[in-house]
This record gives C-alpha cells, structure tokens and sequence, in this order.
C-alpha cells in the first residue's frame, strides 16, 4: 500500500510541476519578436491593426491625425 501512496503522490506532483513550468513560460514568454514581412511599408499591409512594431505605431499615429 505504501508503494502505491508514494507513485500517487509522484505523479500528482510531476503534474503540478508540468503545469506550474507551462503557466510561468506561458506568463513570462517575450512576445516582441514580431518580424516585419512588408519591408515596412505599412499602408499596404493587411496586418497592420494588430502589429505592434514601432513603424506601425507611428503610422497608425500619423494616419489617425488625418
């Protein structure tokens, strides 16, 4: 019984480990590696209203004063 006690808790707390991991990397990761596939030429890219590259911002800027 003994035996069977100890690779329940083992499991139970290999799965706490695994998900605690996966929350912090998940939490933590860096999301600023966007890449710009357009050359930057932002006025004809179809991903502007979600890219967050400082060129985008400062058009998006720009072009919402007109």
């Amino acid at each position: 019984m003994y035996r069977r006690v100890f690779i329940n808790n083992m499991v139970r707390a290999s799965i706490l480990i695994g998900l605690s991991v996966m929350s912090g990397v998940l939490l933590f990761k860096n999301e600023t590696d966007e890449e710009c596939d357009f050359q930057f030429v932002c006025s004809k890219c179809r991903n502007l209203s979600t890219c967050s590259l400082p060129e985008a911002t400062k058009f998006k800027k720009i072009n919402s004063l007109k």
